[in-house]
């Protein structure tokens, strides 16, 4: 047994018992101001009224309850009828595939059966034909097994010459490359011979101190013959004279001879690191131990440039760090992200790589400045700190700290696990070369973003930063991004702006500048011989003295002749001269020696080049010869093995095609295997047609399921839709019960009020006739004592302007409902329409001095009149709709 609830309309009389609250209050207000009093009789009349409110509220709880429960049956039944005509639908499905399966099998039988008799009836001529054609395939497969044999042959033969060639072929490269190096070596040696200093110098020394020489022995031979007459009067005092002058010579001499100046190797140069020839290298790299080292460019390294290396895979390095000289600050972590000044140091080094790379391909300089920079990392870093897809993979953002309008915009990423700043650079000196020259993988975009070119009115701003992703990182625990940013002289609106406001808006006057080589590149330094300060300390120790005693032979040989004093000093220059002069010649033979010795040795290291050189041409030629043998007997070879598989192919179908026309001989010699599967397929046929009548009535039997379920399933849609309008009009008559209730608590509240404030029972106006409620709300409102309950023709209901179809039109329906307990026509809404019939009441059977009660009771009869239409639309509305 189902049991489906309807609700009617009840709104009908909660908007009855609104009017009749409101047309009490107005009573009141009325009495009040000609100085009625409220009587004890209308606070029992107010109290009964909010306890049949309540109790209207309860039956319309129950209601809601109710109907609620039917729309959740009818949602069950709906979803059981959804799984039931699906299951039919399947089942239906499978029938169908089986019933097609089983007449397939019907007509294969068949075929089967008309075979065997087609086989039976021409077993002679087929038999015949069959030991025909097998002989014939049996000539063909002895052709092919010869061919076969002799491919073998020739592959065999052609795989030993190409195993021989492919030795040879390594021999010679080995060769090749062992010349490679032994002429690389002779040449090193080679440059590494320094010449002797040249022997022009020395030369044109002596050449000056003999001319010196000659000049000073012709003055003194001259100052000599007329010194004569005059020396003995001197003799006492030049003694003294001479010894100083003596000693002032040697001095002079080791003055001369220590060299004021010396030159030395440079302690201080540092040379800067290079990529090595090899990706990996590392044993025969220049390890980098500080930043003097690191490379300040970007070169292409040797196997790259001469092919060896292939500018496709994955990224190597090519400069190394040396440990333990490293010095450098370890990397610094603060809430997840580098520190700022390592950050900014690194991005430095990045944009002086960059730049210099752009400056040897003929393109101006990106600027880094601190406004963008700073702006556009911590956007990015930010982004990429939101959501680990992006680590290891590129980043977009749309910040743009600038006026100006960003026309396009290329990220390239590094990867590494540097923990000193020494090492981070090494890395990115590394990833930029690997970018520059080895980005065949990418497609050459790293090196194309590296080589941007700045457009006429545009400026291209670089923003490389350092983003760490700890243990996230597949690569390793920073990712080195890079940002290259082209915005043009426009404003966001697309207006032109002038260079220098694009400048400004760009943050130029903070550009971040790249790194400065602050490194000593000379090779020798220059500085003082403290020796030499020794000997000019003493000479002029020795000339003061000498001068001293100058002075003295001056004053004590008033008449020495001038000639005297002329006569030595042209003697002491002849002899300094003269020592200059021997000096100079030891210098120039010293020199001579050292070019001798020095010439020889380079012409024996060119006769070793020479050699060297012959020696790997000769090797090249072999291996050139070589290379084409080994190319030659691999295509040989490869040719070979071709034409042998071809053959084994051909000779294994030819095979098969035996086996089956002599199985066919076989088959065709034997009439009792035709007339079994004759009778086999006779029997089948059988079989089939029974499984066959038993599909095709599974697959009727499916479809006069899934019809049936199809019905079952828009019934239960039908009454799922009826339920849901029925939950939807008990919860409008449980929104009313409550406002009701609401009211006439209201009421209740202010009757005690009243009495409260000591008001007298009296009624003035006591002899009046009792007035009836007003009516205004319904002008059609029936007077003849009867109310309009809903008409037993519930099939077709009107609510709120939605029809509702009732289920079964012949279902036997039972009314609940109660008699109001005064006269009342129950009024309608402008918006709800319930045919009704008229039913009588008690009230028609008062007589005309019960209708006319006092005016103390006016409120109690209107309120219970209003209550009682109210209980009655509330529980008249609900029936109970009953079917198997």
């Amino acid at each position: 047994m189902k049991k489906n609830v309807s609700i009617a309309v009840a709104a009908t009389a909660v908007a009855t018992l609104a009017g009749a609250e409101n047309a009490h209050a107005d009573q009141v207000t009325d009495a009040q101001s000609n100085n009625v009093v409220v009587t004890p009789s209308n606070e029992v009349a107010n109290q009964e009224t909010l306890n049949q409110a309540k109790e209207a509220q309860k039956q319309a709880e129950q209601n809601k309850a109710d109907a609620d429960l039917q729309v959740k049956s009818a949602e069950q039944d709906v979803k059981s009828s959804q799984d039931a005509t699906k299951q039919a639908q399947d089942q239906l499905s499978k029938n169908n595939v089986d019933a097609k399966q089983k007449q397939a099998e019907l007509d294969a039988a068949k075929q089967a059966e008309q075979n065997a008799k087609d086989a039976i009836n021409n077993q002679a001529d087929n038999l015949a034909q069959a030991q025909k054609d097998a002989a014939k395939q049996d000539d063909v497969v002895a052709q092919k097994q010869t061919q076969t044999d002799a491919a073998q042959k020739q592959a065999d033969e052609t795989k030993t010459a190409n195993k021989q060639a492919q030795t040879e072929k390594q021999a010679n490269d080995a060769k090749a490359d062992a010349a490679q190096k032994k002429q690389n070596q002779a040449q090193t040696e080679l440059d590494n011979v320094k010449k002797a200093p040249s022997i022009d110098a020395a030369q044109k020394q002596v050449t000056q101190n003999q001319k010196q020489v000659d000049d000073a022995t012709k003055i003194a031979q001259q100052k000599d013959a007329a010194n004569k007459s005059a020396q003995q009067d001197l003799a006492d005092k030049k003694a003294k004279q001479t010894d100083l002058l003596a000693k002032q010579k040697d001095a002079k001499a080791k003055l001369d001879k220590t060299p004021k100046q010396l030159v030395e190797k440079n302690p201080n140069k540092v040379t800067r690191a290079t990529p090595t020839d090899k990706a990996g290298d590392a044993k025969n790299a220049q390890l980098i131990g500080s930043d003097a080292e690191l490379p300040l460019t970007l070169k292409e390294p040797k196997e790259l440039a001469t092919g060896v290396e292939k500018r496709s895979g994955d990224y190597a390095n090519w400069y190394f760090v040396d440990k333990n000289r490293d010095k450098s600050a370890k990397l610094q972590v603060k809430n997840g992200r580098m520190d700022i000044n390592q950050q900014r140091e690194l991005s430095q080094y990045s944009l002086t790589l960059i730049n210099a790379y752009r400056k040897q391909n003929g393109l101006p300089p990106l600027i880094m400045t601190e406004k963008t920079w700073q702006a556009i990392m911590d956007a990015q870093l930010t982004l990429r700190d939101s959501d680990d897809k992006y680590v290891d993979q590129h980043s977009r953002t749309k910040a743009n700290p600038t006026d100006l309008f960003r026309s396009g915009t290329a990220q390239n990423i590094g990867f590494g696990n540097a923990q000193t700043m020494l090492e981070a650079k090494v890395e990115i000196a590394n990833y930029l070369t690997a970018m520059a020259y080895k980005d065949l993988d990418s497609a050459n975009g790293h090196h194309d973003a590296l080589l941007m070119p700045v457009e006429k009115g545009h400026i291209i701003v670089v923003v490389p930063m350092v983003d760490y992703v700890g243990s996230k990182g597949a690569h390793g625990q920073w990712n080195y991004v890079t940002d290259f940013i082209d915005y043009a002289d426009m404003d966001l609106t697309g207006d032109p702006v002038s260079p220098e406001e694009a400048a400004k808006s760009v943050g130029m006057d903070q550009v971040i500048p790249e790194v400065v080589d602050t490194n000593d590149d000379n090779d020798t330094i220059t500085r003082d011989n403290p020796a030499y300060a020794q000997a000019q300390a003493e000479y002029d120790q020795l000339t003061t003295e000498l001068n001293a005693a100058n002075t003295a032979v001056t004053e004590a040989q008033a008449t020495a002749t001038k000639t005297q004093t002329e006569a030595t000093q042209a003697n002491a220059d002849l002899a300094q001269a003269q020592a200059q002069l021997d000096e100079s010649k030891a210098a120039l033979q010293s020199a001579i020696d050292a070019d001798n010795l020095t010439s020889a040795q380079i012409k024996a290291l060119q006769e070793k080049l020479a050699a060297a050189t012959a020696e790997k041409q000769q090797a090249q030629a072999d291996k050139a010869a070589s290379d084409a043998r080994a190319a030659k007997t691999e295509a040989n070879d490869v040719a070979a093995q071709n034409e042998l598989a071809q053959s084994r192919s051909e000779l294994a179908e030819a095979k098969a095609k035996q086996s089956a026309l002599h199985a066919r001989v076989a088959e065709l010699s034997s009439t009792k295997e035709l007339n079994d599967r004759l009778v086999q397929a006779q029997a089948a046929i059988a079989e089939a047609e029974k499984a066959q009548i038993h599909a095709t009535a599974a697959v009727e039997q499916a479809q006069a399921n899934l019809t049936q379920a199809q019905s079952a399933l828009k019934a239960a849609q039908t009454k799922l839709a009826e339920a849901k309008h029925n939950q939807a009009a008990a919860k409008d008559a449980l929104d009313a019960a409550k406002q009701a209730v609401k009211d006439a608590q209201a009421k209740v509240d202010q009757d005690r009020l009243n009495k409260d404030g000591g008001l007298e029972i009296i009624s003035p106006d006591e002899d009046k006739a009792n007035p009836q409620v007003p009516n205004e709300s319904r002008p059609d409102a029936k007077q003849d004592g009867q109310v309009e309950l809903p008409s037993e023709d519930t099939d077709n209901i009107s609510t709120n302007g939605t029809h509702v179809e009732s289920e079964t039109p012949n279902t036997t329906e039972k009314h609940v409902g109660v008699q109001t307990p005064t006269d009342v026509t129950t009024p309608k809404t402008s918006d709800k329409d319930i045919t009704s019939k008229k039913v009588p009441t008690p009230s028609t059977q008062m007589t005309k001095s019960e209708k006319q009660l006092p005016n103390t009771g006016s409120s109690q009869t209107g309120l219970l009149t209003i209550l009682g239409s109210l209980l009655f639309a509330s529980v008249s509305g609900l029936w109970f709709r009953k079917r198997q």
